[in-house]
């Protein structure tokens, strides 16, 4: 709950600053006026069915100046300007309007003075007579406030893209944030999981690529020590305690006889020996 609070706490303060944007940078486009004119339709007697049908005939009047044939013919370069007739809703009156910067105000009140004679010029050639006239209502009427820039408008424009825009911003970096951290988590859950290396790309060297063959050295194999002889002086003389083996002579050693022989394996035999 408090996330969402703090997501539309900053929408709100994005669109309210695109909004303040957008209303100083209004100050500092060319400024223009609304002038427009009423022109009342009224049937000439002639027919007389043409009271009857004079609501239609208010209808195609605002049609005839919208229409380019008239505007080429009657407004020139001032066209550029026009903003559009329409009905006066119940009445026998169309509104004719234009955009004006403050240096043109004169010329377009002079044109739109001159729009009913016109239409009456334009009726008579299309329905060959003057069944209707034309007139003024009154004197063209100036805007008291510029029509543009529209200061309202372009700073509920600047509100709603400035909103829009921080909208998307989070979904993005939401988005990417929630990714990485969904993968810092797999990586946490498997930590040894490595990715399969690459196929190995077999490689035949040809024989221009090949290195060169040296000889191959000699190997040097490292003289082993040797084991230290210790030299025994010939001087030395050897223990006094050393016990001394009895020498038996030859004279004194006889082969058994084989009576002898016979004589030991019987006493072994009893025992004897």
């Amino acid at each position: 709950m408090a996330e969402f609070k703090r997501i539309i706490s900053n929408i709100l303060l994005t669109g309210a600053a695109a909004a303040l944007v957008a209303f100083t940078a209004s100050f500092f486009f060319p400024k223009y006026w609304q002038v427009s004119g009423r022109i009342v339709v009224f049937p000439s007697g002639k027919p007389v069915s043409a009271s009857q049908n004079l609501s239609e005939e208010v209808g195609n009047t605002a049609w005839i100046v919208n229409s380019d044939t008239f505007q080429e013919r009657n407004f020139g370069d001032l066209g550029a300007d026009f903003s559009g007739a329409e009905v006066v809703r119940n009445s026998s009156m169309i509104l004719v309007k234009f955009r004006s910067s403050e240096s043109s105000i004169q010329l377009i009140e002079d044109l739109i003075v001159k729009i009913p004679s016109q239409v009456d010029e334009y009726a008579r050639d299309l329905y060959d007579g003057s069944p209707f006239k034309y007139k003024m209502a009154g004197d063209p009427e100036i805007s008291a406030r510029p029509v543009r820039p529209d200061v309202v408008k372009n700073s509920s424009w600047g509100f709603a893209i400035g909103a829009a825009f921080y909208l998307l911003f989070w979904l993005f970096t939401g988005t990417f944030v929630a990714g990485n951290r969904a993968i810092e988590k797999e990586q946490e859950m498997y930590p040894e999981s490595i990715p399969f290396p690459a196929e190995p790309i077999s490689y035949e060297p040809t024989e221009e690529h090949m290195p060169p063959i040296s000889e191959p050295m000699p190997e040097i194999v490292p003289e082993t020590e040797k084991p230290e002889i210790k030299s025994v002086s010939k001087t030395s003389h050897a223990p006094a305690n050393l016990p001394i083996a009895e020498v038996s002579t030859v004279s004194e050693y006889h082969e058994p006889s084989d009576e002898e022989v016979k004589d030991r394996l019987n006493k072994l035999m009893r025992g004897e020996l």
